[in-house]
């Protein structure tokens, strides 16, 4: 992302092991033109595979049960964005897993605010994929069920012609309002940042990435495990090749025949004629909430500790990321602890979003906050140092 810093690295690296008194393992991923996504993150599929193999101990009796290790993982900008979608990957409870992920400033999020530009709510289209939930993805997934709950209602009821009414009328209300405009962003407010301006970013991923839908994958942008992309490609008719005359004059579509018809289905119901654009064009659409982890798997999130400075065009994604691992964390605990019929009750909600809070810490610090820009934050030093100490603290805890 940044120019070569590869003393600085080492640095870092020193005083992470000294803090930690762990072991540090270096993943040396590729990322460049030559080596575009998703190349990085299989990379670093391969080294944590050869690190499980390689460096944890081995038991010297082959029949004797080797204990499962515990491990941490650390990043920062693409690092942090690949540290991300490892911890939330590599977290099985029943073999060798990671359970503790600190990221500084981390990317996850490619579908940069610069890319999508404002639209009134009412006007947004429907990702061109149907979602897991039906929960539009600032909205609690739990909360719905506590009113319910309330109410005596289940999640298959009808609600009260009354309460309908009374909500239809509120809504009305709210709508004779003019609503205010958003605050600014931190994409926004910082784009002009000296060591790392948007313009930079944006570049950067103009670089990894070979076309606009390989930074909606999950992998890519992990924030995406926890909901739908904010934006919707959309394609010139050039790309629409379910409207040619015969089969045998269609050329390769690079889409399979359900998701071409989903884009044909989405864009038709437009009700206003849109620019027919000249390139794939990323616009702005409506965001689901996705359950992770699935119900049913032993998937475990580890415990987090997000940072990022107060002047980073990320701030907004870091403060997401520690939004979303802790919305997960409390549902899972939640639902893995409770009886079914407490799920609906406000008080145990609160209770296990006191414990998601003790387990996913955010940090913000003046400035940047760039671990590698030592020039530029003095503090870097104390900030990874308190990173090591917490994961060593972690690693050592039975």
């Amino acid at each position: 992302m940044l120019p070569d810093h590869s003393q600085e690295e080492a640095r870092i690296i020193s005083v992470l092991s000294a803090s930690s008194r762990a072991t540090i393992a270096r993943i040396n991923y590729r990322a460049s033109p030559e080596h575009q996504y998703p190349t990085p993150y299989h990379d670093v599929l391969f080294g944590y595979d050869w690190i499980i193999e390689n460096l944890l101990r081995q038991e010297s009796d082959p029949l004797a049960r080797k204990p499962l290790a515990q491990l941490g993982v650390c990043g920062e900008l693409v690092g942090g964005s690949l540290a991300t979608m490892l911890a939330l990957t590599e977290c099985q409870r029943n073999k060798h897993h990671i359970i503790a992920a600190a990221v500084n400033n981390p990317i996850v999020d490619w579908v940069f605010p610069g890319d999508l530009p404002l639209a009134p709510p009412a006007e947004l289209p429907e990702p061109a994929r149907p979602d897991e939930t039906q929960f539009p993805a600032d909205q609690d997934p739990m909360t719905w069920w506590i009113a319910a709950g309330k109410e005596g209602l289940g999640p298959t009821s009808e609600i009260p012609t009354a309460a309908v009414e009374e909500s239809v009328s509120t809504s009305q209300k709210r709508l004779k309002r003019a609503p205010k405009p958003p605050p600014p962003t931190s994409w926004e407010r910082n784009s002009d940042n000296g060591i790392l301006p948007t313009l930079t970013l944006s570049g950067e991923r103009d670089v990894l990435f070979r076309q606009p839908e390989d930074y909606l994958d999950r992998f890519a942008s992990p924030i995406h495990f926890f909901r739908s992309p904010h934006g919707l490609l959309i394609y010139p008719p050039s790309n629409d090749f379910v409207t040619s005359s015969s089969p045998s004059e269609q050329p390769q579509d690079p889409f399979d025949w359900e998701t071409r018809m989903d884009i044909v289905h989405f864009e038709s119901m437009k009700t206003t004629p849109a620019l027919i654009p000249q390139f794939p064009t990323l616009v702005r659409c409506r965001a689901y909430a996705r359950i992770y982890p699935p119900s049913g798997t032993n998937l475990a999130l580890p415990q987090w500790h997000i940072t990022s400075g107060t002047t980073s065009p990320l701030l907004d994604q870091a403060l997401e990321l520690a939004k979303m691992t802790k919305r997960s964390t409390a549902r899972q605990t939640l639902r893995m602890n409770t009886f079914r019929d407490l799920w609906h009750d406000p008080a145990e909600k609160t209770k296990y979003e006191a414990y998601a809070k003790e387990r996913v810490l955010l940090n913000t610090t003046e400035g940047l906050g760039l671990w590698t820009q030592q020039d530029n934050n003095p503090d870097w030093e104390s900030q990874a140092k308190k990173v090591g100490t917490w994961i060593g603290k972690l690693l050592r805890s039975p």
